[in-house]
């Protein structure tokens, strides 16, 4: 109890600390620009909907209407409606989502993670992730999409929730159509491991040749909890031959009740976006030609990028370990290299929007380095392979196929269907990711604070000093990310 007690004070006071410095930056911004970019859109639709004005929509937007209804709900009855009160909401978000953040890395580390404080310094840390931390203080869909794909993730694996993981999932759609992704993921990972935990226990003739009937006392006394935590592609491939061939009967041997109400209630979350789908026609509610799928496979070489970025503490931690790891499989590196010289030959694709708009750091990254040199995107590509490879260094200790094959269809589907390519769609899978890297030590969680600190300053600096002029505009624009 008193370990608890004095989590929960850290925990309280790291908030209280986040929420004091960023509200002072906060008012720095509001003071700097009161519309930045896309808020363009977003603000003038949600004051309407904090004043219960549900008539109107403004169709260059292109996400459902869940920022909006947060705010009439946070704002509409308790406060003024305006463009202060309207960002407030996602600095509070940010604050939640802090609290999400230790939650579940104290889900997900126990006891096995040392120090409470280096939980509580790495749930801070990730709010404090550059692109994340800076929409936080503006009024865009991140933060709260974020915030509902935290909480329905935890609701499915740390609480036995009875109907709230519904709508809390239904609020993940609202809040942004692909946000659905992340609930078929959830449940994609809970079957995956439900299907191969029960092979190893009733599959032993494809594994072991000897036989175990479902009635046998020694199956009736397995503990499926003390099954092989890890599993690789071969397990996965050994159960779905084995219920292959019993047609699934015994799949679902050890699922109790509570399983099948998480699983039913994240099927009908998926089910009602299916009926969206077929009734809307598309994925995104606006500007549906500018937001059409496209393949665009080079988004992934971009979030390995932003991986090596923002990751980079672990990137150097794990160097000498992934450069060993590349040494001892020379021909997937080969594999590899070859591949992704292909999809940045063929499949490298340049939205309109990204050549257009100099106020994304984007815009900079592409006019400055793969744009103005012929062979930049393939000078490029030995770091998309070494990052590749770091990545999978961070992770593969610590996670098994249940996890990592759904999150590879659900990455290709959020990233690679689409042509502009945006910070903000890589925020969501690699925080997915982060929560699964391997336990750091404490120096490595204290140099990613600071790195995220020194990153943070930079870039609010460039926005508060840096002045760019449109002449089909009257503000002063802002460089964001």
């Amino acid at each position: 109890m008193r370990r608890n007690t004095k989590y929960y004070l850290l925990l309280f006071f790291t908030v209280s600390l986040y929420f004091t410095v960023s509200k002072l930056i906060f008012d720095k911004v509001y003071e700097t620009s009161q519309v930045v970019i896309d808020e363009f859109f977003h603000i003038p639709q949600g004051m309407l909907y904090c004043k219960y004005n549900f008539s109107y929509w403004d169709s260059k937007i292109t996400t459902l209407p869940g920022l909006y209804m947060v705010s009439t709900v946070a704002i509409g009855p308790f406060f003024e409606c305006n463009t202060y009160n309207l960002r407030f909401v996602n600095l509070v978000g940010s604050c939640i989502n802090l609290m999400l953040f230790a939650s579940m890395l104290k889900f997900i580390y126990a006891n096995q993670n040392g120090s409470q404080a280096k939980n509580v310094l790495q749930a801070l840390n990730m709010a404090l992730l550059p692109p994340l931390y800076f929409f936080s203080h503006i009024y865009y869909t991140d933060t709260m999409s974020l915030m509902f794909v935290l909480l329905f993730t935890r609701l499915c694996i740390i609480t036995r929730s009875k109907w709230l993981i519904f709508i809390i999932g239904l609020c993940c759609v609202v809040m942004r159509q692909t946000n659905v992704v992340w609930v078929a993921m959830v449940f994609g990972h809970k079957m995956l491991n439900i299907i191969i935990r029960s092979s190893r226990v009733f599959g032993n003739r494809h594994i072991s040749k000897s036989a175990l009937s479902m009635r046998s006392i020694t199956a009736q006394d397995i503990d499926p909890s003390k099954l092989k935590r890890y599993y690789n592609l071969y397990d996965a491939a050994i159960a779905l031959k084995y219920h292959m061939s019993t047609g699934f009967s015994i799949a679902f041997r050890y699922t109790n009740i509570s399983d099948w109400l998480i699983m039913v209630q994240q099927i009908a979350v998926l089910l009602t976006f299916i009926m969206f789908l077929l009734l809307n026609g598309s994925i995104v509610v606006g500007d549906k030609k500018a937001h059409m799928v496209t393949i665009h496979v080079t988004q992934l070489l971009y979030f390995l990028l932003f991986y090596g970025v923002f990751g980079l503490p672990y990137v150097i931690a794990k160097a000498s370990s992934t450069l060993k790891l590349m040494l001892n499989n020379k021909m997937y590196v080969l594999f590899f290299s070859i591949l992704f010289y292909i999809i940045v030959h063929f499949n490298t694709l340049i939205h309109p929007y990204m050549l257009a708009d100099n106020r994304h750091y984007t815009f900079y990254l592409w006019n400055r380095w793969f744009r103005k040199y012929d062979f930049a995107i393939y000078a490029t590509v030995p770091a998309y392979v070494f990052f590749l490879f770091s990545l999978y260094d961070n992770l593969k200790d610590h996670n098994c196929i249940s996890f990592l094959l759904p999150y590879s269809i659900c990455i290709f589907i959020v990233v690679a269907l689409q042509k502009l390519v945006e910070i903000r769609y890589f925020l969501i899978p690699y925080i997915v990711l982060r929560l699964r890297f391997v336990r750091p030590s404490f120096k490595m969680v204290i140099a990613e604070f600071l790195y995220y600190v020194i990153i943070n300053a930079v870039t609010f600096n460039i926005f508060f000093t840096k002045k760019i002029i449109w002449n089909t505009l009257d503000e002063v624009q802002r460089i964001i990310w």
